[in-house]
């Protein structure tokens, strides 16, 4: 692989963020200009029950990534990937979105991640 172009924020940095965490805040202050989100995490983050302005808010935020939308190239990526490890398909779309784009993953949950081939970086331990 070539080298990372930028990141894609995993919906558990955006509930953080959201949920006032300084560290996750604080990552996304810096990095926003150079992340995305997978679809997964799009859907993700604005399923949880909110007020209409609560919504306005979240969908302004989402509004400052690129969505990356899986293709056939993610779908070979994440089959590729639940033959070394068994892994939720919506974790495993972000993570074959990742992959496929060349972009380091941004997530709490390191561990679900570990197995694959794929850079990692939780704000939490920077």
């Amino acid at each position: 692989m070539g080298k990372r172009m930028g990141y894609l924020i995993d919906s558990n940095i955006l509930i953080y963020h959201l949920n006032e965490q300084h560290d996750a805040s604080a990552f996304l202050k810096t990095h926003s200009h150079e992340s995305a989100i997978s679809l997964i995490t799009y859907i993700e983050v604005l399923s949880f029950p909110m007020s209409d302005n609560e919504e306005k808010y979240v969908r302004q935020l989402l509004s400052k990534f690129k969505v990356i939308n899986p293709d056939q190239v993610v779908a070979e990526k994440a089959v590729e990937n639940r033959k070394v490890k068994k892994i939720k398909i919506p974790d495993n779309i972000i993570a074959a979105s990742a992959m496929v784009n060349n972009l380091t993953l941004v997530t709490r949950n390191t561990k679900d991640f570990e197995t694959l081939n794929l850079q990692l970086v939780n704000p939490f331990d920077v």
